[in-house]
């Protein structure tokens, strides 16, 4: 009976170790995800002065998202880029302001990673400027975009129609 068993035994190790070999597939980094870095642009534009208007009715922040290939499985992947830029949430924040209160606005990019955050509707207030895009992970397309922060921007209001 011994002998039967040893036969069954070493063909069902030698599957084993066969197929263990064929999983690995070796170092093509096929199981490798796409991960992309993300530049983060932001600029202030206050519009028109009116004195008899309170508020910058064409004030606007805006900038761009771009991802950048960090790996090599993200320079090859075929539509990480397309979902690096897409529907990113961007946050504004007041720099100046105590931790807790420093958020002024959210958006998300369009198709191109432009974003804009109105800011007539709510004067901006003189301070320090930043914007940050959050992280982003696709699970099924196995891609991971990183998040990033933006150059500060200094915004000072006109007093005298400046």
């Amino acid at each position: 009976m011994k002998k039967k068993i040893i036969p069954g035994v070493a063909i069902v190790a030698t599957l084993a170790v066969g197929g263990v070999a064929v999983a690995g597939g070796g170092s093509d980094n096929k199981g490798e995800k796409a991960k992309f870095d993300s530049a983060i642009t932001l600029n202030y534009n206050q519009g028109p002065y009116d004195p008899y208007d309170p508020y910058y009715e064409e004030a606007v922040f805006a900038g761009t998202v771009t991802p950048e290939p960090a790996n090599k499985a993200a320079r090859k992947s075929e539509n990480g880029l397309q979902k690096c830029t897409k529907k990113r949430t961007v946050l504004i924040k007041n720099l100046d302001l105590p931790k807790g209160l420093r958020a002024y606005g959210s958006t998300k990019t369009d198709a191109d990673g432009n974003y804009s955050v109105t800011a007539s509707d709510e004067y901006a207030e003189d301070g320090t400027y930043r914007a940050k895009v959050t992280k982003k992970t696709k699970v099924a397309a196995e891609i991971k975009c990183f998040g990033g922060k933006s150059n500060e921007v200094e915004v000072s209001t006109p007093t005298d129609g400046e």
